[in-house]
């Protein structure tokens, strides 16, 4: 059964097709049938200008529509992920290059330093003047340090 969780993200996708340099983070939907939210967070290579967050916004609500997809009313909020949210794909680890991240293993290490480069599998981060090389899949979260440097 394919769930509406499904059937979005795949309108979601052919949408974003018409922005390249646009990828999804994540698409959660919650509440019930006639009160529902779908909450849909996008980034870019180069941030995410709010036009492309109010378009990308009318698209899929028009879609919503035409397609039938939710019963009922819904309330749509396409938004990036926020400076606070963890880094979740390998594009987002490309944003930011030279940031300070603190790192949680799947082992239970932290590090805290500045990210030196991504690869497809791993990143390397400067942690006290050493570089410290992770692999993606090992990582449970990791967040940008806000700095007011």
């Amino acid at each position: 059964m394919i769930t509406l969780v499904h059937k979005l993200t795949a309108e979601l996708e052919i949408i974003i097709n018409d922005f390249p340099e646009l990828f999804l983070v994540d698409l959660t939907v919650t509440g019930v049938s006639g009160n529902q939210r779908v909450l849909v967070l996008i980034d870019g290579e180069a941030g995410l200008p709010i036009e492309s967050c109010s378009l990308i916004s009318r698209k899929l609500s028009n879609r919503i529509e035409e397609e039938d997809l939710i019963n009922g009313a819904f309330n749509l909020e396409v938004s990036s992920p926020g400076i606070d949210r963890p880094l979740s794909l390998p594009r987002q680890y490309k944003n930011n290059i030279g940031r300070k991240l603190k790192v949680e293993t799947l082992e239970g290490e932290i590090f805290e330093g500045r990210l030196k480069e991504i690869e497809e599998q791993t990143v390397v981060l400067s942690v006290n003047e050493r570089d410290e090389t992770m692999l993606l899949d090992k990582i449970k979260k990791a967040k940008v340090l806000i700095s007011f440097n």
